[in-house]
This record gives structure tokens, sequence and C-alpha cells, in this order.
């Protein structure tokens, strides 16, 4: 005698969140925008879109656009030119949680709209970095550290980590020697760069790991200043 099947009945929204944690371990895309081939970044996430984005430096870079859920976006910014291992610097991920359409002209309109942001943290994250005791590990391998480029004392870079200054670079050694008061935040030192209208001057934050003072990456004036 054949066995009746067996039915199973969820509470309103449990099945959905069943599905969702089985897609997780089995790899299974789920809600792929219509006519996108997903390609796969790791076990988990898959890269449904990329796209050429500029950046308020001037810069350009890449971003590459990983969809979760309809309301769970994560969009990931390149930024500057490939290492000697091909690697380009990852800025913080910036992350959506609200819902966003499936098309590319929506997903590159926020692309576009988050640059930012993304360029913002970045600004941040290096002001963070200067004041660690150890150096960053970037995307491309850990940061050394070049003794011969130390200018400042253990216990002058335990005061000044993380300030900025304009400073003046140094021949032939190319060291940076502050030439003004420090200043606590980059529009701070931003705004006495304009004031003083000497292009030769650099922008730069003292790092304490490096013991010296290091020229910002991550600033909308570059194209103003010397490389």
């Amino acid at each position: 005698m054949a066995k009746s099947p067996i039915y199973t009945t969820f509470p309103p929204g449990e099945l959905e969140k069943t599905l969702k944690a089985l897609a997780l371990k089995t790899c299974v895309v789920t809600d792929a925008p219509n006519g996108w081939k997903a390609s796969r970044l790791h076990r988990l996430h898959s890269k449904w879109h990329e796209c050429e984005v500029l950046y308020p430096d001037g810069s350009s870079g890449t971003c590459y656009y990983i969809r979760h859920s309809p309301k769970c976006h994560t969009f990931r910014y390149e930024w500057g030119e490939p290492s000697e291992n091909g690697y380009r610097e990852s800025l913080p991920h910036v992350s959506f949680l609200e819902a966003l359409g499936r098309d590319a002209g929506s997903v590159e309109g926020k692309i576009h709209e988050l640059a930012p942001s993304a360029f913002s943290s970045a600004i941040s994250k290096e002001q963070q970095d200067a004041r660690r005791v150890q150096p960053p590990y970037m995307s491309y391998g850990l940061r050394k550290v070049d003794s011969k480029l130390s200018t400042l004392s253990r216990e002058r870079a335990i005061a000044l980590a993380g300030k900025y200054a304009l400073c003046a670079r140094l021949q032939p050694s190319g060291k940076l020697l502050a030439v003004s008061t420090t200043f606590e935040t980059l529009d701070e030192a931003n705004a006495a760069f304009r004031e003083r209208g000497n292009t030769e001057l650099v922008i730069a934050l003292a790092c304490r790991w490096a013991r010296c003072w290091m020229a910002v990456r991550f600033n909308p004036l570059h194209g103003e200043q010397p490389p």
C-alpha cells in the first residue's frame, strides 16, 4: 500500500528565510538580474555587474556590484594603478540596504552616487592606519617600513600620529619635513594648502608605524599637488 506524501507547512516568512539559508550553503545564486550572467567571486557572493567610476580626486577606477538580495547590496570600489602583483587598491566596501532595480542603469546610477562615500571612507581609514603600531596589510601585501625615511622619534610619532601637516620634500632623500602647524582633519589641511598657494608643498600624515610624514594618498586636491 502506497504511503501518502508528507507535507510541511511554514509560518509566514519562514519559507523565504529557509530558502535563503539553503542558497548560501549550496552556493546557488538567487534573484539574479534578468539577462545578467553572474561570475563567482567566492563561495558565497557573485559579481553581477561592474563599471568604470570617477573619484573626487579626478582618478578613475572600477566598481564591482554584488547583489545579495533585493534589499541588500555591496559595492566594492578599486582605486589607483595596479601594483607589481597586478592588484589595485581596494576602498572600503559600501553597503546599500534598500530596494534597487535589477537593470544596469539603476545599478550604475547607484555606483556613481556612492563613489564619493567610498572615497571619504578611504580618507578616514588612511588616517586610522597612520595611528597603527604595526603597518596595515593591504590588498597587495604587507606594507614595509623603510627605516631610511624615518624622521620622527618614537615619542614624537606617537604624539603626532594621524595628524596632518604641510610638508616640504627634501632632496635628494625624498623625506618630508613639516613646515606648518598640525591639523586634525584633512579639510583643515586643504584649507591651509589653498591659503598658502604653494604647489611645491605636500599634505602629509604623521605615521606612527613608519615614524615619518607620509604623503596622503586619498585627497580631492591631488590634482593641485605635485606627484
